[in-house]
């Protein structure tokens, strides 16, 4: 039998994938919902979706170490982590999908 224990960086960037899928839609959603946002993340970086890549890249970065130094390893398993993922991305998917499809 394998250990299928996950070590605290995994887990801390796992659960940062998860919520910055979900953040990820709600930056889409808002940069649309609101121009002057939009034509701000333009001006910084040359075009709104490198701004937003650097954004959502950095972002994960970071949540992905602070998330990796408060995470009790213990209580996360392979699979719990895989479930959390998925929803998320599936729950970031579908709002996007409901955003584009209503707008």
């Amino acid at each position: 039998m394998t250990n299928s224990t996950l070590d605290k960086t995994t887990i801390g960037f796992g659960l940062s994938a998860a919520v910055m899928s979900i953040l990820n839609a709600l930056l889409v959603i808002f940069k649309e919902m609101t121009p002057p946002f939009k034509k701000a993340m333009a001006d910084a970086m040359g075009h709104h979706w490198t701004t937003h890549g650097v954004a959502v890249l950095g972002l994960f970065i970071v949540l992905g170490f602070v998330l990796a130094g408060a995470v009790k390893a213990e209580t996360w398993s392979a699979g719990k982590l895989g479930q959390a993922i998925l929803w998320s991305t599936i729950l970031g998917a579908l709002a996007l999908a409901a955003f584009y499809l209503l707008h």
